[in-house]
């Protein structure tokens, strides 16, 4: 039986209430009146069932000098918890929150070089695993996966995923619910990075927000007027396949600043050149072959590949200075290991980015890192259970929305 159209609406009014107390860790019952424009008498009723159920709990803070203090209500902890992991071609991360969104446990797991689709994918689904062992006397409510590559978010799989051999139609959900009796969610790797952002990080609080991924991969997510930007086919963002010209011809900007991109650079740079022991670390395949690896050479007096850092930092600055006149949002933030890997990479960055900046935009557009310390994807797709749990809008990742 379909619920009326009132009852979706009350519904809706419920879900709002527990998303804003979600996002903004408490709020009293006048605020929420205030602030979610619904009637303070319906609040009251519906917040006085979410206590009834044990899913709100309610300070017991009273009295002040100016008289009594609005009551704050927050989200019980133990109703409950939510699983996110986030993988990508060099390695998984899973965290593990509360009800509220605080994390409980989480964990990172690097993968093997050269390591395939099936290891890979038994890789990921051990440590998911793993993690909601823990959860303890908590009911696990579902599980998050932030996806890399082209992903079918309707079907939960990825289409693509060129930084993995053979890593193609890989049918995610489906593994997950061969693991797990919760629900599955399946999401975009750069819209769960995004949607933290939005409720945790940098981008809290605003409506027009850029977040550039940069790590194994890249990717954009946008965030217009408070929402999510998905564009046709959800694959807005796709910033890793922009045609940019390079030497012999135009190159695909995942192949040029990415981790695996600027790794394989440098390999393709040092074999023609003298080598020496740090450069045939990097030439050899293994543990030597990573990005730590080109940094270390390259502050350890490398010019040709101190030049490249700097070069692959002047790229990005420049990509940068054309989002930032496309969209001009309030702020972009830098996400992943690449744009703060090295202070040559950055200076080359910051330089170009403010020499391509329209100067009216120069006090209007933030340039932040990320402050969600590389969990930020799997954090997102553990907030995007509680979303999905209480929905109010797929798109919107603003507290009042």
């Amino acid at each position: 039986m379909h619920p009326t159209p009132r009852e979706s609406q009350l519904r809706l009014k419920k879900n709002r209430i527990l998303s804003h107390i979600f996002r903004e860790g408490e709020a009293s019952r006048f605020a929420l009146a205030r602030r979610l424009n619904i009637n303070a008498s319906m609040v009251g009723k519906y917040v006085e069932e979410f206590l009834e159920e044990g899913v709100l709990l309610e300070d017991a803070r009273r009295g002040s000098r100016r008289g009594r203090v609005p009551v704050a209500v927050r989200l019980n902890p133990a109703h409950g918890c939510f699983l996110g992991i986030d993988f990508e071609a060099l390695r998984a991360r899973a965290v593990l929150t509360d009800f509220a969104g605080a994390t409980i446990v989480r964990r990172e797991v690097p993968f093997r070089a050269g390591m395939g689709r099936a290891r890979m994918m038994e890789t990921v689904l051990a440590t998911a695993e793993s993690l909601a062992r823990r959860a303890g006397r908590r009911p696990l409510l579902s599980v998050g996966v932030a996806a890399p590559g082209l992903v079918d978010i309707a079907r939960g799989r990825v289409v693509r995923y060129p930084l993995v051999a053979d890593f193609t139609d890989v049918p995610v959900r489906e593994l997950f619910e061969g693991r797990f009796d919760v629900p599955v969610l399946v999401e975009h790797n750069i819209h769960t990075l995004t949607l933290a952002e939005m409720v945790r990080g940098g981008g809290a609080g605003h409506s027009d927000v850029l977040c550039l991924v940069v790590r194994s991969g890249m990717g954009l997510g946008i965030v217009i007027g408070g929402r999510i930007h998905r564009g046709a086919e959800g694959r807005a963002g796709t910033v890793g396949y922009t045609a940019f010209p390079h030497e012999g011809g135009t190159r695909r900007m995942t192949e040029l600043v990415s981790a695996t991109g600027i790794v394989q650079r440098a390999r393709d740079l040092l074999r023609t050149l003298r080598k020496t022991p740090a450069r045939r670390a990097l030439l050899a395949k293994g543990e030597g072959a990573t990005l730590d690896g080109v940094v270390r050479a390259a502050t350890a007096g490398d010019a040709a590949l101190a030049a490249l850092l700097e070069g692959t930092g002047r790229m990005l600055g420049l990509l940068l200075s054309n989002l930032a006149n496309l969209f001009a949002p309030e702020r972009i933030l830098l996400v992943g290991e690449v744009p703060s890997c090295s202070p040559l990479l950055r200076h080359g960055l910051e330089h170009e980015f403010r020499r391509g900046l329209l100067p009216e935009l120069e006090k209007a557009v933030v340039v932040a890192d990320s402050r969600l310390e590389g969990y930020g994807a799997a954090f997102g797709a553990a907030v995007l259970g509680f979303l999905r749990r209480f929905p109010v809008d797929d798109s919107a990742v603003r507290s009042d929305l």
